[in-house]
């Protein structure tokens, strides 16, 4: 095992199944460990960012488990944290100065083996010869990087990572970052089951969700405030959901992805990555949908052509991709925009979140996928003329 902790015991011994693809599993959801409070993302009327609140005593006991009473520690709310708690540590270090640290308390339901599997593949990457950071735990008094409450959620601490969120900046470094992680993602070897269903089992994207129970909730009234993109999103969602099929005939390559990998996870440092963030998603999936889910915020942009390009010149230079693929990757953006309306519509029924968090949202999922359907044909040209001239320029090289 890769370090002791009492979850492991019912982890870390699962193995692959004999297609050799790491299944899936789901496990019963806990009591919610937090109190949601959301701000604004942006303009008015935008989607919520989360910053999820937590109660003093869970904290406390959180800080005590990794920081000694002469540490002083004392937090700070961050800007980030759509789904979990995540806070700025600030410590009285050796030197007199204050040492910095973030405590992220899991807001997933209870969902331990999530939280194993994410430490596990840091574990695992942590050697790779990468040009940017991921993140690193300090470990808790205990020596383990991350602990179980005494409300049933897992908290841990990172390390620092420099920088400033991404955004739209730098796409073709972002891009370059995102090609070199893909690469590396495929050649980790884990015999572990992942806990997070692959893109292709939409309606496994959270535990307290069904695909019937799904298209129960889209027709509330409690949407009828997005309630015409909201119908958009769930006509799409019926068109995909023939299109997977269709694609798991293909055998398109599968790997580990990162799986939540857009620029919202990526930290940078002038114009360029110094970090990446949030491997809690991680999975066993098509490797192109590391790519899709990247580019699922840039085509959400008022002029969304332009990032693209620059983005798909820097994923070019590490990452890999068939012409196949490049085929596939309008519908699979498409899927990773379904996925989160029906991931966010889970938190909901799950209690984990309200379903503001998906009709704050709907509006602009669907104006993402309208482009990608608008635009399907530049889209994978593009792709394939940017795979096409990196690889003629590492021939002639």
């Amino acid at each position: 095992m890769l370090y002791s902790n009492p979850v492991n015991t019912r982890i870390a011994a699962r193995k692959t199944n004999p297609a050799g693809r790491p299944a899936a599993f789901q496990a019963p959801c806990r009591r919610v460990l937090a109190k949601s409070a959301t701000i604004p993302a942006g303009a008015p009327g935008g989607p919520k960012q989360g910053y999820h609140t937590v109660e003093e005593d869970i904290r406390k006991e959180a800080l005590s488990l990794f920081f000694p009473p002469e540490a002083e520690p004392r937090v700070a709310p961050t800007t980030g944290g759509v789904n979990n708690v995540v806070e700025r540590v600030f410590v009285k270090g050796k030197d007199g100065k204050e040492d910095q640290y973030i405590l992220r308390i899991y807001n997933n339901g209870g969902m331990s083996e999530k939280v194993v599997f994410e430490h596990a593949i840091l574990a695992q990457l942590a050697p790779q010869p990468l040009s940017i950071q991921v993140p690193r735990t300090l470990p808790s008094k205990n020596g383990r990087p991350h602990e179980l409450l005494s409300n049933g959620a897992e908290c841990c601490v990172f390390y620092v990572i420099p920088g400033e969120l991404a955004k739209t900046t730098s796409p073709k470094e972002v891009g370059r970052a995102t090609g070199e992680l893909n690469s590396a993602m495929g050649k980790l070897k884990l015999d572990m089951e992942a806990p997070i269903a692959p893109y292709f089992e939409l309606f496994k994207v959270h535990h307290a969700i069904s695909e019937e129970l799904f298209y129960q909730e889209m027709a509330k009234p409690e949407l009828d405030v997005a309630r015409e993109p909201i119908d958009y999103l769930v006509e799409q969602t019926k068109i995909l959901t023939g299109k997977i099929q269709e694609f798991l005939k293909l055998g398109l390559p599968q790997q580990w992805i990162h799986g939540d990998l857009h620029y919202d996870n990526v930290l940078v440092v002038g114009d360029r990555v110094s970090g990446l963030l949030d491997f809690e998603f991680c999975s066993y999936d098509w490797r192109a949908m590391e790519l899709a889910v990247a580019l699922s915020k840039y085509v959400g942009e008022d002029d969304p052509m332009p990032p693209t390009l620059d983005f798909l010149e820097g994923y070019a230079m590490h990452g890999q991709l068939t012409d196949l693929e490049a085929e596939c990757i309008p519908d699979l953006i498409n899927l990773r925009i379904a996925s989160n309306a029906v991931y966010f519509t889970g938190r909901a029924v799950g209690k984990e979140d309200s379903i503001e968090a998906l009709t704050s949202r709907a509006a602009q999922y669907a104006k993402r996928v309208r482009w990608v359907n608008a635009n399907r044909e530049k889209l994978v040209g593009a792709i394939k003329d940017k795979m096409a001239a990196i690889a003629k320029s590492k021939a002639m090289a």
